[in-house]
């Protein structure tokens, strides 16, 4: 503003009460000369950046705004559209509200846009938003200030160009939300400067910092993004992709060979060299690396699902396998599922008959664990007879035990014992200590379920003896559980209390969270049957609360329990 004219700008509010609007403000020095010098006034300033400076030195209160909330996204529907069209369809209603990440501007466009053709149900207008990349299109009015992307690129045009860079490279990403670790290998760039670039990223609002120091954007920026990314260079783009995918696969590699190193579903991968410029996560811990699936659990699968999407078929198996273990461990079925189904699907598709094993073996493991037995001895059938064609006998008594554990589900233990005592055959043509404990602990399991833990008792002995001089700690738990079990069947109660103990603190230790359920279900069982059911009901909750938060078909039985002892 020339001199003149601030002059004559400052004169007019001399001695008034007047209220100032500074909109869209791109820096503090866009600001700071409209300031007017009697503290009567009152000014308002509105922008995508802090203004950090202000706040420091002229004593501007912040007032940051979030997207609206559901509620009051609801509320603008249904002053712009009136309550019939968005009453009648509730569910297109609330789905439209997320599909314009709840911000006002893309609300009022899109009800614009349902008000002109009164009478189109809002499912109408819910399913031409869902296609990511035509929704900014269609929340665009005729001026470029009711323009979505037209107000996204006032931000993104700010930014420097590093920073823009690794914005639109963020589009490659398939969320939900992303590390700075990861974010410094989809750019190629240290973790310092990267943390640097994320965080004028999130003061430019165009990500948002979550309390883990994970980075998000709603889905609008996310379409914003991935359509920048596209009109840029094609070369950087691959480039980006196949270290995002190294980043993911390397760092997921060195969790599982952390947690599951010594677990029978944890497939071997022959990975080549992170490409430059990949930093993995560096865990050094089981602890840490468990912490670590926790926290990307959904992104991994999402990731895996893009690889097979666009053709990475080596890498969309390998995120599969390397995730494949903590989803059976934990007890999350859905994507347990999922990753087996695109593990398959990418084998298949290569032609692969040993990834194809290892595949159908965990979608054989998901179908017993989900009560299919049918879908899980077909299977496991075929698992077992492509790691026989692939001469991988290992696997195949690691299958077969698999199949005794689904026959044992059907309760015909007669089944389940004969399969246990092939595998074992199996284990000791090849000389695999760990297998053949597995295999004598199942043989002695279902001789205790059939009624004979007399028999039962010197297999699951010997097999502890096996799995504790090979350092197998989750076999030790299983046997250490079927020990206390027989010891219960035996009546020396006393004594399976320490067993259950121990194999309980191993499964905690180890971070199997589905299987310490049945441990603390056969532990309240035990203090039952010594009398003291205030002990009992405090073991069979602690069991109710894992199953039903992984909704477990199990968490009935033990409900009852519950009931039927208040």
């Amino acid at each position: 503003m020339p001199d003149a004219a601030l002059a004559v700008y400052r004169s007019r509010l001399a001695g008034t009460r007047t209220l100032i609007v500074l909109d869209n403000a791109r820096e503090v020095e866009q600001v700071r000369p409209l300031l007017p010098g009697s503290d009567r006034c009152l000014v308002l300033v509105t922008s995508r950046n802090r203004l950090s400076g202000l706040i420091a030195l002229d004593g501007a209160v912040p007032l940051p705004l979030d997207v609206l909330s559901r509620e009051e996204a609801h509320e603008l529907l249904l002053r712009r559209l009136g309550p019939e069209p968005v009453l009648d369809h509730p569910e297109a209603a609330y789905e439209l509200i997320e599909l314009c990440a709840r911000l006002p501007l893309a609300l009022n466009i899109a009800a614009a846009r349902a008000a002109d053709r009164p009478g189109v149900p809002l499912d109408v207008w819910a399913d031409e938003l869902r296609d990511t990349r035509a929704r900014l299109d269609l929340l665009a009015a005729d001026d470029g200030y009711a323009d979505v992307r037209a107000v996204l690129s006032w931000s993104y045009r700010a930014l420097p160009p590093q920073s823009a860079r690794l914005f639109r490279l963020l589009g490659l990403h398939p969320g939900p939300d992303i590390s700075a670790a990861a974010a410094a290998s989809l750019a190629g760039l240290p973790l310092s400067s990267t943390q640097i670039l994320l965080d004028e990223l999130h003061r430019a609002h165009l990500v948002t910092r979550q309390k883990d120091a994970r980075y998000t954007f709603h889905d609008l920026l996310r379409a914003y993004a991935i359509e920048l990314v596209e009109g840029h260079d094609r070369t950087e783009r691959a480039a980006s992709t196949l270290r995002m995918y190294d980043h993911y696969l390397h760092s997921s590699h060195r969790a599982g060979s952390l947690a599951y190193a010594d677990e029978a579903s944890w497939p071997p991968l022959d990975l080549a060299e992170p490409a430059a410029g990949v930093t993995p996560e560096d865990l050094i811990s089981r602890q840490q690396a468990l912490a670590w699936y926790e926290d990307e659990r959904t992104v991994l699968v999402h990731m895996a699902a893009r690889a097979l999407r666009d053709g990475f078929l080596d890498q969309a198996w390998q995120l599969a396998g390397t995730q494949v273990s903590y989803l059976l461990k934990s007890g999350l079925w859905q994507l347990w599922q999922q990753v087996s189904d695109i593990a398959l699907a990418a084998a298949e598709r290569t032609g692969d008959l040993g990834r194809q094993a290892h595949a159908r073996r965990w979608l054989g493991q998901v179908h017993r664990s989900q009560g299919r037995q049918i879908e899980a001895h077909a299977q496991l059938r075929r698992a077992f007879d492509l790691f026989g064609r692939v001469g991988d006998r290992t696997r195949q008594g690691r299958t077969q035990i698999d199949i005794a554990i689904a026959y044992g589900e059907q309760h015909d233990h007669a089944m389940a014992i004969a399969e246990a005592r092939s595998a074992l055959e199996l284990f000791e043509a090849v000389d695999d200590p760990t297998g053949q404990a597995t295999a004598l602990n199942s043989i002695g399991w279902y001789l205790a379920l059939s009624g004979e833990p007399g028999d039962a008792l010197p297999y699951c002995r010997t097999a502890l003896e096996l799995c504790c001089a090979h350092g197998n700690l989750p076999a030790q738990s299983s046997t250490l559980d079927s020990i206390g079990f027989i010891l219960h069947q035996l009546g020396e109660y006393e004594k399976a209390l320490p067993a259950y103990q121990e194999s309980l603190h191993l499964r905690q230790s180890i971070g199997d969270y589905f299987l310490q359920a049945e441990i603390h279900t056969h532990i309240g069982d035990t203090h039952f049957a010594l009398g003291d059911t205030q002990a009992a009901r405090a073991s069979w909750t602690a069991s109710l609360a894992i199953l039903d938060d992984l909704q477990h078909r199990d968490a009935e039985a033990v409900r009852m329990r519950l009931d039927k002892h208040p």
